[in-house]
This record gives structure tokens, C-alpha cells and sequence, in this order.
């Protein structure tokens, strides 16, 4: 049994050996796929294997274990939930949504959707006040500032007519086309209903319409509940001189909660309480009302609200008696340097350091900023319909035309009728004045031209060749 056993061991070897040999071959055979295997195949396998990396990654206990120490402790420090994942996005170099506000919209309706006669029946500017207005709510968007259907951006016809433009009532922000918005008086009437089937929100018509009826000065009107905000007005100090953006948007009014603005008593307290001057009120426990003279500046006033709340509460676990506020005498500084437009540096506009410079066209408050939204929302292929003070390519001015660029041919007359004539040197007019002298002589010259065959001269076999004789008048 013994000899038996021994006779029958080496077999299986035999066959591990040829199983070796099988997987040998196999992983040849695999490595020879995969240099025939297609690029697009190869990234996919690539991605595959990817992967499984990051599952096993998500799956380990030990990830999990330092990434819920990292986020206790951000929540120890102060912080909501939804700033502490921003925190840990920011540490592992996921750039903020903000910074790419454009990146992954999937809203692609066109702005300016008024075509051919359509235009017609508005008022004088009243279609590009249109595209304007629906630009901000599709900028309001992008950002990530819209609360479902809710909140209203409006904008006066002008201060001759009570009119004003707003967005219809169950609509979502980047559904907002110039087409759409719904034209009404201070008394709640529908002038122009747009191309909806929509109404107009009640509380809003009351906001907008206190603001429009007692400011004649206020072109357009931005409500928001950015949550950053909301936080700014609930605070006893309200919003802070510690950023810079605070400083832009100068003094600020303030209106205190009474519940949604359906009472039509609170339309008159809510005037009185922005004043005559203010152009941005925080409505306390509610939200925040940015004005402007113009669409442009009205957005310029809310961004940099927005900006100065969003920091503001980045400091407030540090402890507002903590924090070093800006003085009264820096801060009519740069509101002073801001209101000028075109940034408050744009030292061309200006005419240079001395004011000696060339001077370009001045910029009003937010209008240069404005402007390069518009480019972005355009490159984006939403077609805004807005005029550009400032085109983005430069436009050359036309070159003279030269002999170099164009030489001149000896078989026309195009010369005669060249519309440089004056920018041509007085030496080279005397030149050319010659020229067409000798050319006009010889074409009215009373001579006769006949051909003539002769026989060459100074050669054994002349050949017979074709001369011109002149016959002038006296020969005859």
C-alpha cells in the first residue's frame, strides 16, 4: 500500500505543475489582451479598479473612526452641521459652490424670449428692463439664494408711471423669462398679465409696493431669506462694520417682525422705517430688502450684503466683543470710494493718479460688475439680451489702404477713383497727376497705329517680324 501511495504522489504534482503552467499562460494571455484591449475599455477598467479603492476605503473603520472625530470636533467648536462639512470640504481642496456658480446648471431657457413684433407693444426701454429683471432671478439662482417659488425681485417702469415689473407666483427662479414677468400698478392692478397662467403673490406685492410708492428714487427692489442673513437680523447688534463688504453698502434700516406682510397698516411703517436715503433694511427675523437707483445696483447691494453676513457669522463663535469693528471715519471712506463705480479704483476713468489722463466713461454704482455677469450668463447660452456698454473684443479702427497692401496694376483705371486721395503725400499726387496726364494725352492723341512686317537686320536668314508705325497728322 505503501509503494502504492508513493506511485501515485508524483502525479499530482505532475498536475500542479500543469496547473502552474495554466495560470502562467493565462496571465500572459490576459497581459496580451490588454495591450489590444481599446483606450475607452482600458479607462473603464481603470475606473472600475478606482472604485473598489474607494470602497474599501469608505468601508474601513478607521476612516470612519478619524472622520467622526473630525466632525465632532468641528461641532464642538461652534459650528452647525452644514458648516462643518463645508469646513471639512474646504480642508480635503473641494473648492465652494460659489466660486463655480455656473458649473452643473442644467437651466437653460433663454432669457430674452421677446422676438420680432412682440416688442412692440411695451413701453420705451421697458424690453431690456425685462431681460435685466429676469437676468437677477436667474443670477439669484445660480448662486443658490432662491427659496422654492418664494421671495420677489421687482423693478419700475420708470418714475413717470407707477408701473412695475415682478415675477409671476409659482415659478421657479430659472423658469423666469423676460416673456413672464407680470407688469402691475401701486394699487395691485394687472396691467400686463405675461406669457403665464400665473398670479401675483399678495405679500409680495405689499413689500414691493410700500417700497416703490414711498421711494420714487428706487429703481429696483431684491427680497431675500439667505439663511446668513435671517442670522444677521435676529442679532441684537444687527449687521457689523468688521468686513469690507459691510462697509459698501452704507447705513442700514431696519423693520421688525409682524408677522407675513399681508396688513396693508404695515406697508406705511415699513416705508418709515428705510427713511429716505437707506438703500438696504434687514427685516428682523425675516429677511433682508436691498434697493438701487438701477437694476445693477440694487444686485451689487445684495451681494455684498450676502458676503458681509456670510463672514460676520463665520466670526460669531469667536465672540462679537472680540472682534475689532472698523471706524466711523474708514467707513465713509469706502462707502465714499465704492459709490464712485467701476470698483471706486479705476484709476482711467479718473484720468490717472494726477487726473490729467485721458478720462473714459464713468461707470455708475454696480454697472461694471453687472456687465461681466451678463458675459457669463451669455457664455453659458442663456441669451440675456443685454447691451454691452463695454464689448469684450476690442475693435480696431480701420487701416489705410496702401501700395503695399495693395500693389497697383498697370491694366486699370481703379486708381482714378481712389478714396484716399487726401491721406496720399503732395509728392506722390504730383506723381500720380502725371501719370494720368501722359495715360489721358495718348488715348485722345489724333495718331494712326499700324502694324508692319519687316525683315530683321544683321542676320543671315532675316526673318519677317511685326512692327507698330505711328502715322501722325502730317504724314497724312
Amino acid at each position: 500500500m505503501s509503494e502504492q501511495v508513493q506511485q501515485q504522489q508524483p502525479p499530482p504534482m505532475n498536475g500542479a505543475a500543469t496547473q502552474e503552467e495554466e495560470v502562467r499562460l493565462m496571465t500572459e494571455e490576459e497581459l496580451e489582451r490588454e495591450k489590444m484591449r481599446p483606450p475607452d475599455i482600458d479607462q473603464d477598467m481603470k475606473e472600475m479598479e478606482r472604485r473598489k479603492r474607494v470602497e474599501a476605503i469608505m468601508n474601513s473603520n478607521i476612516f470612519r473612526e478619524e472622520l467622526e472625530k473630525i466632525v465632532e470636533c468641528q461641532l464642538t467648536e461652534g459650528y452647525s452641521g452644514y458648516q462643518a462639512i463645508q469646513n471639512i470640504s474646504e480642508m480635503m481642496g473641494i473648492p465652494a459652490s460659489r466660486l463655480n456658480i455656473f458649473k452643473g446648471s442644467q437651466s437653460l431657457i433663454p432669457i430674452n424670449d421677446i422676438r420680432g413684433m412682440e416688442g412692440l407693444g411695451f413701453a420705451k426701454g421697458e424690453k431690456l428692463l425685462r431681460c435685466k429683471l429676469a437676468a437677477v432671478y436667474r443670477l439669484i439662482d445660480l448662486h443658490g439664494w432662491t427659496q422654492s417659488i418664494y421671495n420677489h425681485v421687482t423693478a419700475r417702469i420708470s418714475q413717470d408711471t407707477e408701473h412695475f415689473l415682478l415675477n409671476p407666483f409659482g415659478m421657479l427662479y430659472h423658469e423666469v423669462t423676460a416673456s413672464t414677468l407680470i407688469k402691475v400698478d401701486m394699487q395691485g392692478n394687472v396691467v400686463d398679465g405675461g406669457s403665464t397662467n400665473f398670479g401675483v403673490n399678495v405679500a409680495g406685492f405689499m413689500l414691493h409696493s410700500a417700497i416703490h410708492a414711498a421711494r420714487p428714487d428706487i429703481r429696483c427692489i431684491i427680497h431675500l431669506h439667505h439663511p446668513a442673513a435671517v442670522a444677521v437680523s435676529c442679532m441684537k447688534n444687527g449687521l457689523m462694520p468688521l468686513s469690507q463688504e459691510s462697509l459698501l453698502i452704507g447705513d442700514i434700516s431696519y423693520h421688525e417682525y409682524q408677522g407675513i406682510f399681508v396688513n396693508p397698516e404695515e406697508k406705511e411703517k415699513l416705508a418709515r422705517n428705510l427713511g429716505p436715503v437707506n438703500k438696504v433694511m434687514l427685516l428682523r427675523n425675516h429677511g433682508v430688502v436691498c434697493c438701487g437707483e438701477s437694476i445693477e445696483e440694487a444686485w451689487y447691494n445684495a451681494y455684498h450684503l450676502i458676503l458681509a453676513c456670510e463672514t460676520q457669522m463665520r466670526m460669531a463663535p469667536l465672540g462679537l466683543d472680540s472682534l475689532i469693528a472698523v471706524s466711523d471715519e474708514a467707513r465713509q471712506a469706502a462707502y465714499e470710494t465704492a459709490r464712485r463705480g467701476g470698483g471706486g479704483v479705476d484709476s482711467k476713468q479718473e484720468g490717472g493718479a494726477a487726473g490729467q489722463g485721458p478720462k473714459e466713461r464713468k461707470w455708475k454704482v454696480g454697472e461694471l460688475e453687472f456687465e461681466a455677469l451678463m458675459r457669463s450668463l451669455d457664455n453659458a447660452g442663456l441669451r440675456t439680451g443685454f447691451i454691452y456698454r463695454r464689448p469684450l473684443i476690442k475693435q480696431e479702427a480701420a487701416r489705410l489702404q496702401s501700395d503695399v497692401a495693395l500693389p497697383p496694376t498697370a491694366s486699370n483705371y481703379t486708381h482714378l477713383f481712389d478714396e484716399d486721395d487726401i491721406t496720399r503725400s503732395p509728392l506722390k499726387r504730383i506723381l500720380d497727376g502725371r501719370k494720368t496726364q501722359d495715360k489721358t494725352r495718348w488715348l485722345n492723341s489724333p495718331n494712326v497705329y499700324q502694324k508692319v512686317e519687316v525683315l530683321e537686320t544683321g542676320t543671315p536668314d532675316p526673318k519677317k517680324i511685326t512692327k507698330v508705325e505711328i502715322i501722325t497728322m502730317e504724314n497724312k
